[in-house]
This record gives structure tokens, sequence and C-alpha cells, in this order.
């Protein structure tokens, strides 16, 4: 992972993400006229598209995040970041053990998995292609994340105008920070295991409690 690639790779990551941002954009439009399903079918599609285009590129997917060497190290790290926020969130929560298993199936394998996965393992390891500093490149990289978030929540909040860039601006700039961290730590562990378990419990703590 995040090693010097061909251009073709980095290519491939912009034009990929200008269809990942055009498809979010088409799901807020869906959800704005109350098609809720076309954000999972969209969301979804996009996620297959990635994975068969590393599959056809690099005739595998464990370059997307996967490293055998230090698989058992970061599983047992993320099992317990996994476990111990549940463990958080079951203790301040007030809702019902059942829906806070579900949301936290939801949010660990359809939102962090998928997204770290795509972005972590796919696209900010394609932009390798550029040949640029990979501090410049992580940047790149949380930047297209961060921008990633504003087509569809601007249906979702019902607010498209560029006022919403201004209201969203503190959160943008989190999720940016945020990116950043998970890209040193899947730099430095080579796998995508630890990152996964520490989106999970950004998103699952920050909407629960």
């Amino acid at each position: 992972m995040y090693q010097e690639k061909p251009k073709s790779y980095g290519i491939i990551a912009v034009i990929y993400y200008c269809i990942y941002f055009l498809g979010l954009l088409l799901a807020g439009v869906l959800f704005s006229k109350n098609i809720t399903y076309g954000l999972h079918i969209i969301y979804c599609s996009l996620f297959v598209a990635g994975i068969l285009i590393a599959l056809i590129k690099d005739k595998n997917i464990y370059n997307l995040g996967h490293n055998k060497e230090k698989w058992k190290n970061n599983f047992i790290v993320s099992i317990i970041i996994i476990v111990g926020t549940f463990i958080v969130i079951l203790i301040f929560s007030n809702l019902p053990f059942e829906k806070l298993l579900r949301q936290m199936i939801y949010y660990l394998f359809y939102i962090a998995t998928i997204e770290e996965i795509l972005f972590r393992g796919f696209i900010q390891n394609y932009l390798f292609g550029f040949k640029l500093n990979k501090y410049l490149i992580f940047i790149i990289g949380a930047l297209f994340f961060s921008f990633m978030h504003i087509p569809f929540q601007m249906f979702a909040h019902n607010n498209i105008s560029w006022r919403y860039l201004i209201d969203a601006l503190p959160n943008l700039i989190e999720t940016f920070i945020a990116h950043f961290i998970f890209c040193f730590i899947a730099y430095k562990r080579k796998d995508l295991l630890i990152p996964i378990a520490l989106h999970y419990a950004y998103d699952f703590l920050g909407v629960i409690i």
C-alpha cells in the first residue's frame, strides 16, 4: 500500500472519484424525492465497481488494504476498539441492545468497511500513481474524502446552496483530519483493519452518544 505506481493508477483514481461524487449527487436527488433506496443501490454499485477495477488492474484485492504479516496484531487491536466502543455505547445509550447491535453492524460493515476500502484502500492508494510527496497525496485524498460528503448531505439537510458549505465547514475540517489520521495508520500498519475499527468508532460514537 501507498507505494509509487504508474501514472495510469492516479488517473483511474481521479476518474473513479468523479463518478463516485456524481453518483452521490444523484443519490441526493433521489433522496429528496423520497426514493430512499436509490442511495443504497448507487452506494453498493460504486463499491462493487471499485473492487472490480482493482481486480482487473492488480489481479487481486489484497493491495486495497490487507497485510498478512501484521494481520494478527492488527486484528486484535481492531477487535478491542470495536468491542470497547460497543460497551461504552451500551453503557451510555438508552436504546435497546438489539437496536444497538444492528447499528453496530451497520456502521462497522456498511459504512466504515466500505468507505475505508474505497477511500484509504482504493482511491488513496491509486493516487500514488502521480508520484508526488506522500503527505501531499494524503492531503489530496483527505480533500476528496471531505468533499465526498457534500452532494448527498446537501439534499439530506434540504440546504442546496453555497450556504451549506459554510455551515458544514467545521464537519468537513474534522472529516479531513480523520482521513489524514486513518491514512497515516494505514501507511504504518500496511493494513486497513485498524482504520476500519477507528472509523466505525468515530461514526458510531458520534451518532449514538
